[in-house]
């Protein structure tokens, strides 16, 4: 059975970086085509840096080659900051194919701690965001991971609000999702719970 693995959480929760890291390897325990918009992007404006809608370009791609993966077959896994049911479609047509489902949540504890994260980030020479979308983002994100959670065979979710030591804080692995650590993030542990099938 093929693997769709999602990495998801709100904008400067330091996805990408897990992912270079090898933790989403580790997880899935196989290779996966890896499907990032923001790498996309930046491969588009390399080639053509006016290219005025390189971001919605780049979605647009990353999306048909998710619909892609699916229809081949193939284990992969795509990097969101889940804003929007978007995938949803895509999760459930994936499961009914014989998909299996992996979801990492790259949590952080505040808005504010993203804002001051993609802030860093541009100052360090990457992509900004402005600051009422990663604001609106935090929020409906952790939302969004709450309708996600129970088609997941696999969760893991861990706070990343300080990025060199991450905490796993929820686990799923085909039963409940189980509360991890004694220290997690309030907006988190209600839209779980709120999923169901939780044990504390």
């Amino acid at each position: 059975m093929p693997w769709f693995w999602i990495i998801a959480g709100p904008n400067g929760a330091g996805k990408t970086t897990l992912v270079s890291a090898g933790v989403v390897r580790k997880a899935a325990g196989i290779e996966l085509t890896s499907l990032n918009a923001d790498v996309r992007t930046a491969a588009i404006l390399a080639n053509a840096p006016d290219t005025p809608d390189a971001n919605l370009r780049a979605a647009i791609e990353i999306d048909a080659k998710v619909v892609e993966c699916i229809d081949e077959g193939r284990d992969f896994l795509v990097e969101t900051v889940l804003s929007s049911d978007k995938y949803l479609d895509d999760v459930q047509r994936a499961i009914r194919l014989g998909y299996r489902i992996g979801v990492i949540y790259v949590a952080l504890e505040t808005p504010q701690d993203a804002v001051r994260r993609v802030r860093l980030r541009h100052d360090r020479g990457g992509h900004d965001v402005p600051l009422d979308r990663i604001v609106e983002r935090w929020s409906r994100s952790i939302g969004m991971l709450g309708r996600l959670a129970p088609m997941a065979d696999r969760l893991y979710v861990f706070d990343n609000t300080d990025p060199d030591t991450p905490v796993l804080i929820a686990r799923k692995d085909r039963g409940p999702i189980t509360l991890v650590s004694a220290n997690r993030i309030p907006a988190i542990d209600a839209v779980l719970l709120a999923a169901g099938a939780v044990s504390r």
